[in-house]
């Protein structure tokens, strides 16, 4: 799996550590809600502060 982290337009590299993380937890949780195939290729994930 790749990730990538941009905050406000600007890439911010991250290190394996954070990466695999960051890629776990987000990956876990979407594979475990009802509608999303086993096989997902692709995830997009937007947080915006309002």
């Amino acid at each position: 799996m790749e990730i990538e982290l941009i905050v406000d337009g600007k890439d911010i590299p991250m290190n394996n550590f954070v990466e695999r993380i960051i890629i776990g937890v987000v990956a876990g949780a979407v594979q475990s809600l009802d509608g999303v195939d086993e096989d997902w290729q692709d995830l997009t994930l937007t947080l915006n502060r309002g």
